[in-house]
């Protein structure tokens, strides 16, 4: 719940798309530091733990216990800060504030709920951040198994391996906010399937002889889930635009699908998992190879068909806007500052320091 709340205030600070990315990159930073100090704490564990060269095991329970006690009271102790300290505007100060944005004097029409199921960027938008999910989540949950049953290495690999992944997330989420501008999402989004991929590649072809190796693909996977994370967080937040009424529903859905398929690829996986034989004939090592390999990668390029889609839907809204006679200039999808988005609204708006006195911004319904 903290989170939706969290990703649902992004819309109301702003209606401006490059502010948006900027929020969502260090928001998305900020997360993967979290995480940084959670595998901190479990290495400190490991290590301090009675059996360090065993795998594994039962006799660990104990280590994530603490873990969990740890992550979890620091975690609750945060999440009512943000409950008491962080106040919501009312619906007359949200309004208010959006008319300063985009120079409206009247009141924009809110959508309400059961308005976005009508809208077919919503689904598109679904299916992008739940596959962009998945392929981030999925090497997150199972490079521990991997380093363990494929490379078979010692246990603390399970917490620097990761430490590593989420450093370099970490540097993923600052390079997006760069990229950005010079290339477009969708450039942005390819850059990050494309590392990701490389990663899975590598993975597959990483043998427990070479497994110093292991540092290049987890440091790619790391970096591009990230950026393919923040482009669908900021795709997400130009959905809710300035329908920040229902803004909490909209992620709150994103977020449910994307727990679902991730349930349910899990489940799947699990249940192709094959039984325990002795580690001589044991196929768990490719299996997890596999898991590695193909899950994220597919995950990443159903992404980028979702993110391409949307591209689709925006120009074929754009193209037709071309044709109405009201029109009297076009701007484009990425001139974020200047951008009113204002469902069914010609808006005026002047631009400092641009030789023409106004732009005209159409404000249309996603389609």
């Amino acid at each position: 719940s903290t989170q939706i709340s969290h990703l649902s205030l992004i819309p109301v600070l702003t209606v401006c798309k490059k502010k948006k990315m900027f929020l969502n990159s260090v928001r998305t930073g900020l997360t993967n530091v979290c995480g940084i100090a959670v595998y901190c704490i479990m290495l400190a564990l490991l290590y301090n733990s009675s059996s360090e060269m065993e795998p594994v095991g039962e006799g660990d329970i104990g280590v994530f216990a603490n873990l969990s006690y740890i992550v979890v009271g620091v975690g609750t102790g945060f999440s009512i800060l943000f409950h008491l300290l962080v106040t919501e505007s009312s619906d007359e100060e949200l309004q208010s504030q959006l008319n300063e944005q985009t120079s409206l004097s009247s009141p924009v029409h809110q959508r309400q709920i059961l308005d976005w199921f009508k809208l077919n960027k919503f689904y598109v938008t679904g299916f992008l951040y739940m596959f962009t999910r998945l392929a981030v989540n999925i090497p997150q949950v199972y490079l521990p198994f991997y380093l363990t049953n494929t490379l078979s290495l010692q246990k603390e690999a399970i917490a620097y391996y990761p430490l590593m992944m989420l450093v370099c997330s970490v540097v993923g989420s600052f390079l997006c906010k760069a990229l950005t501008k010079v290339v477009n999402k969708v450039i942005t989004y390819f850059i990050g399937v494309t590392l990701v991929i490389g990663a899975c590649i590598w993975f597959y072809f990483t043998d427990n002889v070479n497994h110093c190796y292991t540092y290049g693909p987890t440091a790619l996977i790391g970096a591009g889930g990230s950026i393919m994370l923040i482009i669908s967080l900021s795709i997400t937040a130009d959905l809710v635009g300035v329908h920040t009424n229902t803004g909490a529903f909209v992620y709150g859905f994103m977020s449910l699908l994307d727990k679902i398929l991730n349930g349910v690829t899990v489940v799947l996986i699990q249940f192709f998992h094959p039984a325990e034989q002795p580690h001589d004939k044991c196929p768990i090592s490719l299996f997890y190879r596999r898991i590695m390999t193909f899950v994220p990668s597919t995950a990443a390029v159903l992404g980028l068909i979702g993110i391409c889609l949307i591209y689709l839907i925006n120009w074929y809204r754009r193209r037709n806007a071309t044709h109405e006679p009201h029109i009297n200039e076009q701007v484009n999808d990425d001139d974020d500052d200047n951008e009113a988005l204002v469902e069914g609204r010609v808006v005026i708006n002047p631009v400092a320091g641009d030789p023409r006195a106004a732009i005209v911004t159409i404000a249309m319904s996603p389609a």
